[in-house]
């Protein structure tokens, strides 16, 4: 039950961090976006609880699915597992290109390959490597602040106007192109925090192995609450004020000092994460009511995901309602939660007569579909 419940809050949480790129800019938050009290701190807000730690926690509960590939004897079903990482990445292309430049599914899809290779591989091979890759990002990310400090704005403007001008005033099929065009900058984008994912794999499917999320481990979900939370709220609180306290200009405006503290942000959100687990796993543990609304979303994750990104860019594109770089932060937040709560009330009904969400269903039928056997000539049959 937590694992399904933990996605259905993580939805909420990275949805709320993609709505500014779909609604306001390439870059998310600008000054315009944030020109009164009410936007602003619900910008800070966003930021400080959101960004960087729910991708994080999705992550964390990617590699603990992975346990499901496993067949009764403890092998790893390796067919299934290609298939279906095969499947999210022709998916995440064209989430990518059709819908949302930030797409996560090609991240997982690219990154499941490398997660395979150490499936079948001890708990130390896995704590060895989740360690080694994050802390090798987590020097990524040093480095990248310190070189942030020596420059006056981000040096994607011209990625950023060409995606603001597509929002605003092209068609679907125009959008498409300069996403698809902006793919480098994209991936070169995402790729700074594919270590973080990719460690958030490896400890993912680590929990798997010892039960972490389906016995009771009270006493260990109390201290991960309490440093995740105690530690990682001041941490994020201090970095974005870096970024947005009241007159710090945003956006492609931005000084070299705000784009070091969002990179310092991006560094330390494992720690709020941690404490994000901690106290879905004590409400969980407590049976608390509203959170078990939260599951069918968590069950149909990759639908909500994907439907949340269909909503939200036929509300702001100009194909659709048009609202891009209209809207302030609050507007844009609040739209963002009413996709994903019209989403997971569809899913309550939905999963009432089926066992999965429709994309789930899709993705199953495709991976468990049976190989073609080959005939007496070789040629395949069925």
């Amino acid at each position: 039950m937590l694992p399904d419940l933990a996605r259905g809050v993580a939805l909420l949480g990275i949805v709320v961090v993609n709505a500014p790129i779909l609604g306001i800019s390439a870059l998310g938050y600008d000054d315009a976006s944030v020109a009164t009290a009410t936007d602003r701190i619900t910008a800070f807000a966003v930021t400080m609880l959101a960004q960087g730690k729910f991708y994080l926690l999705f992550s964390f509960l990617f590699g603990y699915s992975t346990v499901f590939l496993f067949t009764d004897d403890g092998a790893l079903n390796r067919r299934r597992a290609r298939r279906r990482l095969v499947a999210l990445l022709a998916i995440g292309i064209a989430h990518l290109v059709f819908f949302f430049i930030g797409d996560i599914l090609v991240s997982y899809a690219l990154l499941g390959f490398g997660l395979l290779l150490l499936a079948e591989r001890s708990n130390r091979t896995l704590w060895l490597t989740a360690s080694l890759v994050g802390l090798a990002s987590a020097g990524w990310l040093i480095g990248l602040a310190a070189v942030s400090l020596t420059i006056s704005a981000p040096a994607a403007a011209a990625p950023v106007l060409a995606y603001d001008t597509a929002m605003a005033d092209g068609g679907f099929l125009d959008q498409a192109r300069t996403r698809l065009a902006l793919l480098p900058w994209v991936l070169a984008s995402l790729s700074l925090q594919w270590g973080y994912v990719f460690a958030a794999f490896c400890l993912g499917l680590l929990a798997a192995r010892r039960g972490l999320l389906t016995t009771p481990h009270r006493r260990w979900f109390q201290r991960a609450a309490v440093i995740g939370l105690g530690v990682g709220l001041p941490l994020q609180f201090a970095t974005t004020w870096l970024v947005l306290a009241p007159g710090r200009p945003v956006g492609v405006s931005a000084d070299g000092a705000a784009v070091a503290a969002s990179a310092v942000g991006v560094l330390l959100s494992p720690v709020l994460t941690l404490g994000y687990l901690g106290l879905l796993g004590l409400l969980c543990e407590r049976s608390w009511r509203p959170l078990h609304l939260l599951r069918p979303a968590g069950q149909a994750s990759l639908t909500v995901y994907l439907g949340e990104s269909i909503l939200l860019t036929a509300a702001f594109s100009s194909w659709g309602l048009g609202l891009f770089g209209r809207l302030g932060a609050g507007a844009v937040t609040a739209l963002a939660i009413a996709a994903w709560a019209v989403l997971a009330v569809l899913m309550v009904g939905w999963l009432r007569t089926r066992d999965r969400g429709p994309v789930e269903l899709l993705i199953a039928r495709w991976v468990n579909r049976p190989p073609r056997r080959s005939g007496a000539w070789g040629a395949p049959t069925g």
